[in-house]
Formats: structure tokens, sequence, C-alpha cells
């Protein structure tokens, strides 16, 4: 009867084994990367940037790359170790390539080992954060064939040296424990196997009792059984406990090297293995984060172990324990990036739909740049302790969102002055009026009609009143309360004049306005037909007004903003790729002498600050404040991205800083962690460069003829369109006007 009712039992278990092994074992996590960096030979790319591309994807940098994960730079070439990768597409091979610069930026890429040379090299990106599993249990599952054989021999030296030979459960190690416990008077060893404490990890519970220490050894010994030794092995380094990372649970050597060491478990050195090894007897007994001692005297038990067992020799025993546990801070290189993970969450319920809630295993690669939001990071952090400290207001805030200039692709945001905050993303939600960013669409408007308005055209710059509705009359002021009788379009808007850019308005329109608007992508819900929205009462988040300047900075072409690129299954089917697609939204022309008014911002005008340290990027910029200094934005255009700040009070009362004194300070906090690349744009057709004179009257030879400018003159006239006449000496509102010099064209 007993021995029917146990084999009874045991077809129960072993269904139980099967359904779990042969199925999901775990509902993993989604993996969330970072960009893929695609290298092309003649691509303009420094080798300073290929430098900090390989630090921000974790590699190392050593004078001879022996191993994946590590490059070597020279006077006039980096060599890398590219890591395997599980790309969208196919699953690449380690291999060793050499990228050769020249004074144009990379010149060739060539496969080492074949001496092929490579049309493109991808670096593998880097893992940014894992989406909760429904337990809050973090895995990043590894197949066995890429652990280093030293690891899975430390283990099972250390844990159960017997692992080979018995059936799952081992009666000499029971006994040697209990003797061991018995000498000693408390309990010093533990006599399950791995098979044994993969069985409780996987079914059963942390119970103890004689009946769950049965049932164990009956489950292991069916397990054994079932299943080879490899595939046991496997299931138990992706399942092992290994520590607690705030409230989430981090199992298996693959993310555990991840957290503590920034780096995938192949690429573990001996001494980090046995670290982590000698934390599967007690993960937060020995952890390196709270109790570095433990963990320091635990290694080094066990590197004595795998010394006695001839896995390594006394000379590199004797090196190996004097080293440092060298492990990351709390949260190692994994940060939960919360306000881009927002949009990446928004993005994939547009995007995927239903699907959207079931992600488990599935990998995301994003548009997320390491590089650049560890710059923003850095400079968030630094100068909002700074302007706090100046404004006496604790409570200011910021948002930061830097996307890229052609692309639309998003490479960083931070949603508060807090730059890992995981509560109101301001970057996405805070709706806020954008104050002086809204002139340049109201020029680019204007600018779209040459024949009646050029960078030269002059502007009433003079005490204004408008007549609003029966009893309203809205009398805009310039910031300073200065007016100059007439300013040329160009200088009123590198200065940030208020009357100059409200007539320009006036004279176009409200409707052409919000025609413009519109194709900026700004919601047609925000679009108010008030006079006040050419100064800024317009109200727009951070990502909205990226999303403006990202058309306008890629002379008139717009890409929606996104944050997907793949999205793979957990079966390694591609189920979701997007291509960045670009259309003409606004004029070029237009655009594109919009733009160059805006590197006019820096040059002389509102962001002038800038031009000392950054003259040869030919930076295009705008600085914004809104009434009672309540909200201070500036918007940066290098040759790479658009990068968006915001500073202020969530309560909207004042905090007495500008547009320059606040936001720009940031950017410009910011450019020193991460240097711009120059803003060359595309000419478009019918652009020219013509001279005129000091009262911006076109320069024209006996003939008529208009002079082309030599390099050295003084004043030079960029437009567009040139069916008009020459202007009269004396200035017109309406007629062409001038621009002051050349800006390296």
């Amino acid at each position: 009867m007993v021995a029917a009712i146990t084999i009874v039992y045991g077809i129960y278990l072993d269904q139980q084994i099967k359904e779990r092994i042969d199925g999901n074992v775990w509902e993993l996590p989604a993996a969330v990367y970072g960009q893929i960096i695609e290298l092309e030979p003649d691509e303009n790319r420094s080798k300073d940037e290929i430098i900090s591309i390989l630090n921000g994807a974790q590699y190392r940098q050593v004078l001879v790359a022996s191993r994946p994960g590590e490059f070597v730079v020279n006077d006039d070439s980096i060599e890398i170790y590219r890591r395997p990768f599980y790309f969208p597409d196919i699953e690449e091979p380690a291999f060793r390539a050499k990228i050769k610069f020249n004074q144009y930026g990379i010149a060739r890429i060539t496969n080492i080992d074949s001496g092929r040379d490579f049309g493109v090299l991808r670096i593998d990106p880097k893992l940014i954060t894992m989406l909760h599993s429904p337990n809050n249990e973090q895995r990043l599952f590894v197949p066995l064939k890429d652990f280093p054989d030293s690891l899975v021999q430390t283990l099972v030296a250390t844990e159960d040296r017997r692992f080979y030979e018995h059936d799952g459960v081992s009666v000499y190690s029971i006994f040697r424990a209990i003797y061991a416990n018995l000498t000693t008077g408390r309990t010093v060893q533990g006599g399950s196997t791995l098979t044994q404490q993969l069985v409780k990890n996987l079914f059963l519970t942390n119970e103890r009792s004689y009946t769950r220490k049965i049932r164990e050894a009956y489950m292991a010994i069916i397990l054994d059984s079932r299943y080879s030794k490899e595939r046991i092995l496997e299931l138990y380094l992706n399942e092992v406990y290994l520590g607690q990372n705030v409230d989430e649970e981090i199992h298996g050597f693959p993310l555990a090297s991840i957290y503590y060491f920034g780096r995938p478990v192949n690429e573990l050195t001996l001494d980090q293995q046995a670290l982590l090894v000698g934390m599967v007897k007690g993960a937060s007994v020995y952890n390196p984060w709270t109790r570095p001692n433990n963990a320091l005297e635990r290694r080094n038990v066990v590197l004595k172990l795998i010394k006695d067992h001839n896995i390594i020799d006394d000379e590199l025993y004797e090196l190996l324990k004097q080293r440092p546990l060298a492990v990351l801070p709390k949260g190692g290189v994994i940060s939960p990036q919360p306000a881009f993970m927002q949009l990446v969450r928004q993005s994939l319920r547009e995007q995927l739909g239903e699907q959207a809630n079931y992600l488990s295993g599935m990998k995301i690669f994003t548009t997320f740049d390491p590089v650049v939001q560890n710059a923003a990071e850095n400079a968030v952090t630094e100068e909002m302790a700074r302007l706090r400290a100046l404004t006496k207001k604790n409570e200011l805030q910021t948002a930061v969102t830097i996307v890229d200039r052609q692309t639309g692709e998003v490479r960083a945001l931070i949603g508060s002055a807090d730059p890992h905050y995981a509560g109101f993303n301001r970057a996405l939600y805070a709706r806020r009026p954008i104050g002086s960013l809204a002139k340049p669409p109201t020029y680019l408007t204007a600018l779209s009609q040459p024949e009646h308005y050029q960078l030269n055209t002059w502007l009433d710059d003079k005490p204004l009143s408008i007549k609003v509705d029966s009893r309203t009359v809205w009398e805009p002021k310039n910031f300073d309360k200065q007016y100059s009788n007439q300013v040329m379009l160009v200088d009123a808007l590198a200065k940030s004049l208020n009357v100059p850019s409200v007539n320009l308005g006036m004279s176009i329109g409200l409707a052409a306005s919000e025609k413009t608007l519109l194709s900026l992508g700004v919601p047609k819900a925000e679009i108010k037909a008030v006079p006040s929205r050419f100064l800024g009462t317009l109200e727009l988040t951070p990502l909205e007004t990226a999303q403006m300047y990202q058309v306008i900075g890629n002379t008139g072409k717009k890409a929606n903003l996104s944050v997907l690129r793949y999205v793979v299954s957990d079966k390694g089917e591609l189920i979701y790729q997007s291509y960045p697609n670009a259309q003409q939204a606004v004029s070029a022309q237009a655009a594109y002498l919009t733009t160059f008014a805006m590197q006019k911002v820096v040059e002389y005008g509102t962001a002038r600050t800038l031009s000392h340290q950054y003259s040869d990027a030919y930076l295009a910029a705008k600085t914004g404040t809104t009434n009672d200094l309540r909200d201070s934005w500036f918007v940066g255009i290098d040759g790479k991205d658009v990068t968006v700040v915001w500073v202020g009070l969530d309560d909207h009362k004042p905090m007495q800083l500008t547009g320059s004194s606040g936001a720009l300070k940031i950017y410009q906090k910011y450019l020193s962690q991460h240097a711009p690349q120059r803003l060359r744009q595309n000419t478009p057709s019918n652009i020219s460069l013509l001279s005129i004179n000091a009262q911006g009257n076109w320069q024209c030879d006996a003939a008529g003829v208009r002079v082309l400018p030599a390099w050295t003159a003084d004043k030079a006239l960029l437009c567009a369109g040139f069916n008009q006449v020459p202007r009269d000496e004396e200035p017109q509102s309406d007629a062409p006007g001038w621009l002051k010099e050349m800006f390296g064209f």
C-alpha cells in the first residue's frame, strides 16, 4: 500500500515538474536596451566620440584586448573585442575589430580575425532596465553555453562537489552535514544538492519541516532522472537568489553580474565569480553592498576552496585574494530611468495594443543614449543645487528632453530635479506657458513669405496697444522696457524683443501662425486665437516643445518623436520595428533662415554666454521667460540633438529666473560634459548670401547687379527668393532688411 501511494505521488510530482520545466519556467521580465550604435566607414565620428560610446556600453579600456567587452586606444585607431550579442535580426558572435580614423572621422573598419572590411559595425546596446515581472523577480536568462566554465566549476566545487555523481540526492553530503553540525553544536553545513536547491526554489517554500525535505528529495530524484545535468545547471545558474535591489529580487548569475559588476557574466574575472558563488550560501549575509567585510571573507574562502581543487594555482590564489571587492554602487549600471520608461510604456501601449500587457521575456530596443542621459543627469544634479541655493527655493523643479535633430528619436529624458524620481514626470505632463520659445514659429511663418519678409525686414519697435475686445486693451512691453523705434527682424529674434514680435505676428495673422504651429506638431487644443500667443501664452510640455523645434532645426522636416526601435518576443521573433522617417512639414527655406537667426541668439543675443566656449559649434538657441519669472525655458540645437530645458515651481509661483539665468545654465553645464557637434544645415535651393550697407540696403554695382560679399565684408545678407527690387535708402516696414555679418558659410 505504501509503495503504491509512493508511486502515485511520484507520478503526480513528475507531472508537476514536467509542466514547469518544459513550459515557461519563469515569468521573465522584459529586458529594455538602449540604442544599437551602427558605425560606418566615412562617418563623421571622432575617436573621442567612439570612446564615449564604448564607455556607455560598459566596455573597458585596457592595454591589450584579450576578452570580449574590452578595447584598446591607439594614436589613430581603436581596437574593440566586440561581445557576442543577440541582435533583433541575428545572433552575432564575439570578434575583434579595428576602427581607423583620419581627419574627417572613421576611415576604415576591419575585422582583425578575418582581415575583411566592415560596411557596418554594430555595438551591442546597454541593458538599461528590466520591466517588472508579475512576481517582482528580476532575471536575465542566459543559456549554459554562454556561462564561463570556471564559474560552473567554482559553483560545483563549492556547493555540490559530487553533482555529476549523485542522482539528485547525495547521501554522503547528508551524513557529512549531520556530522559537522553535531560536532559544532550548531548548523554549519547543509546537505542539499544543487538539484535539491533548485527544486526548493522552483516548487517549494522555505518552510522548515521533514515533510518539505522529503518532498524536496523525492522531486530532486525525479528531476535528475528526467533531465540532464547540463539542463539542471542551466536552470540553477539562472534561478539562484543573489540579493535584493530596493524591492526587486535579483535572481541568477547573469543579472547579478550586471548589478554588482556592470558586465555580462561571461566577462567576470575569477575573483568576481568567487564572490557571486559565495553569496549562494546567504545572499543577505554575504551581500557586498550591505556587508562588505563578510562578502570579502566569504569570497576568499571560495578562492581557497577552488585552489584546493586545483582550479587555480597557489600564485593566482595569492593574487586574487588581495583584490578589493570593486563592486558598483547599489543599483549597478541598471538604472530605473523612470521618466524615459514612462514614455516607453506609453509607446508600447500605442504600438502593441493588448500585447503590451504580456511582455514576459521580450527584448525591447529603444532610442536611449546612456552617454547623453548621464551627462544630462549630472548637469541637472549639479546646476539645480546651485539654482535652488540662488533662489532660496528648495522646491525648484526641472525637466529635460533631448531628441535627435534629424530622426526625432528621444535620446534622454529627465522629469524631475531628482533624475531618478519615479513620481510626476514633468517632461511628459507639465504643461506650462513657453514664453519666448513661441517666437521662432512666428518668424518661421513670416519667412515662409519671402516676398514680404526676410531676415533684414524692418519691424516697428515702439509702445504698442492692441484692443482685444470692447473692454480689454493689451499693451505688450519689451523685457527691459526700452524701445528702438525700428529693429531688423533677425535682431528682434536674436534679442527676443516682445513688441517687434507682436507686430510681426499681427502682420502675418493668427490663422497663418496657427497653421505653422499645427505643422510643427503643436496640439490644436493648445492653440488659442489670442495675440498674447505670440509672446508665449501657448502652453506645451517639454516633449511637445522638443517636437516643435525638431522640425525647425531639421530644415522643416518633421520626424515624429519616438522611443522604440525594435521589440523581440521571448521566442526571438521580431514583432515591432520602426524606421526613422522625416517628411517636409514647413518651408525648408524658412526653417533654414529661422535656424540661422537662432544661431544669432548665441552669437550676440540672449544666449551669447554660450558663444565664448562654443563659437565653433555654431549652436542655435532660444531662451524663454514667462510673466513674473514663473517659467525659465531654453532650447539648444547642435549638429546632432535638440535639447529642451524647463525650470520652475510646480505651484506656478515666481522663482526669479529668466531663461538665460535658469534653464540656459543647465544646458551650459550639460555641454561641458557632452561636447556639441557642429551645426551644419543643408542649404535649400533659392538661398543666397548678398552684401548690404549700414542702412540694410542691397549693395549693387553700377549696372544694378547685387554684389556677392567678399570674405572680408563687414555685413552680408542671407535671404530666400530674389524677385524684389532694391530697397530705398530710408527703411520701410515692409521692405527687405539686413543681416549684420557673415556666419561662417
